[in-house]
């Protein structure tokens, strides 16, 4: 004889939390749309110079405080201080990774 139970206890579904990570991109994404019809012009090569001074001093901070001002900042800076288009990419993709961090870490006190 079958077990009649198991034939009427409708199956449970198992909801999945999504991927904090994964939730933030999405938001990133919703935002990027706001930024359609950005363009912005080159850095001029004396104000790359600027920023790269104070990228090494935002990063000296980063080190004697460890606060997120100087890690942001001197990150965001070392972004606008790069000439070359794939270093400039490598460190924006860093900064964005550390930036998704901090957001991730505030949501995680929810």
């Amino acid at each position: 004889m079958a077990d009649e139970t198991n034939e009427k206890t409708p199956a449970k579904k198992t909801t999945r939390k999504p991927d904090p990570v994964t939730q933030l991109l999405n938001e990133v994404k919703a935002e990027i749309k706001g930024f359609d019809d950005l363009e912005v012009k080159p850095i001029a090569a004396g104000r790359a110079e600027q920023y790269d001074r104070r990228a090494s001093a935002w990063n000296r901070h980063y080190a004697d405080h460890g606060t997120l001002d100087g890690l942001l900042l001197s990150m965001s800076f070392e972004a606008l201080a790069a000439l070359n288009p794939a270093e400039r990419r490598y460190s924006l993709v860093q900064l964005a990774a550390a930036a998704l961090l901090s957001v991730e870490k505030l949501d995680g006190g929810k």
